[in-house]
């Protein structure tokens, strides 16, 4: 037998044993050419200005992609619509979240738009939630104020808020530079609240009212007040007589007190 492989050489050793053996081959690498750079690091200078320029980033405005109102609006009353801790907050206390504000626009020399937003809360006994508005004008010794309100209220007899509106108007005459007459009335509605002890007992709730009181100065600003307010008792359906003596601060655009 006999076998033939191109890529051996078969000899005869001095013994006369054949041995195959590779042949010579010359191989030609073609290895590419290495084109490169040389790499040279650059200088730390303009990385430190930029670090220098950057300003610290607070909390809240990390947060401002997500809610673009977050605690950045000047009324207390939407605040708890933007605090992630509202839950917490009137777990703690149900009061936490009361506010009262008051807006004022002078649109001449005798009117003025009043506007006013609260809400309290009383633990056991309810709460309410309020927007007054109303039109102030000015002339002379003459003073007049008109307008309405509306809002929602509750009490452990009604869990589920209810509505209540009204109008209230006061007039007030600078009779003497010392002497003031205020006169004012106010209808409340609630609804089929009419015998809730709740809102009978409680002086922040609105009620039917009209009364009158004399206000005498005591300095440029403080002014001493007296006089008798007559409030709607539904429980015996009649005006009932309650006499009042007040004082009242007179600050430049609105009065505190009665």
């Amino acid at each position: 037998m006999a076998q033939a492989q191109s890529g051996f050489d078969l000899i005869l050793d001095k013994e006369g044993k054949i041995v195959a053996l590779p042949k010579n081959k010359t191989y030609e690498l073609q290895i590419p050419k290495v084109s490169y750079q040389t790499f040279t690091p650059r200088g730390s200078r303009d990385v430190d200005i930029k670090l220098r320029e950057l300003a610290p980033v607070s909390q809240a405005e990390t947060t401002l992609p997500e809610h673009p109102m977050d605690m950045r609006i000047s009324s207390a009353a939407y605040q708890p619509f933007f605090n992630i801790y509202t839950p917490m907050i009137r777990e703690v206390s149900p009061m936490a979240l009361d506010f009262n504000e008051t807006y004022i626009k002078r649109l001449n020399e005798r009117f003025e738009v009043i506007a006013n937003g609260t809400q309290y809360t009383w633990p056991g006994a309810g709460g309410m939630t309020l927007f007054n508005t109303g039109l102030s004008w000015k002339s002379g010794r003459w003073q007049l104020y008109g307008g309405g309100f509306g809002g929602r209220f509750f009490t452990p007899f009604n869990p589920s808020p209810g509505i209540t509106t009204g109008l209230h108007l006061q007039a007030t005459y600078q009779a003497t530079d010392w002497l003031r007459v205020r006169g004012w009335g106010q209808y409340a509605y609630y609804g089929d609240e009419g015998h809730n002890p709740h809102m009978l007992r409680n002086p922040f709730y609105n009620h039917t009212q009209v009364g009158g009181a004399f206000e005498f100065r005591v300095t440029e600003n403080f002014w001493i007040g007296t006089g008798v307010n007559f409030e709607f008792n539904p429980m015996n359906n009649r005006m009932e007589p309650q006499f009042m003596v007040y004082p009242a601060v007179q600050t430049r655009h609105f009065r505190i007190g009665m």
